[in-house]
């Protein structure tokens, strides 16, 4: 899903380009992320792949200068959405459609707690 962002300049200063993304793809968790994923039409998923893919590793790069525990909350947004760029992935690649042929929806496991500091 593409829309405005709620925050004003919620992600750093360069990945402007990336802000209609932020409220639907950035979830907080691992579970949020499949679970939009699942539930995004694939003009929907899509059209997040090909805005976020070409700007993967660049948005990689800028966020290794944060440790893990101390992130200012701009690149924890942009963390999130590139955490869901390969959930996109799966479906643009993978499987053609949100979810995997046969998978049930919604699915019955969910990550309790993930790893240390962000719990992802």
């Amino acid at each position: 899903m593409q829309m405005q962002s709620s925050l004003p300049n919620s992600l750093p200063a360069g990945f402007e380009a990336l802000e209609p993304f932020v409220d639907y793809w950035a979830g907080a968790t691992n579970d949020i992320r499949w679970d939009r994923r699942a539930r995004a039409s694939m003009a929907e998923i899509r059209s997040f792949y090909d805005a976020a893919v070409p700007r993967a590793d660049e948005g990689l790069r800028y966020l290794e200068q944060f440790p893990l525990d101390a992130m200012p909350d701009d690149a924890i947004r942009l963390l999130r959405l590139l955490l869901s760029l390969p959930h996109a992935a799966m479906a643009v690649e993978f499987h053609g459609q949100p979810r995997a042929a046969a998978s049930p929806f919604p699915h019955g496991m969910h990550i309790g707690r993930g790893p240390w500091p962000q719990g992802w």
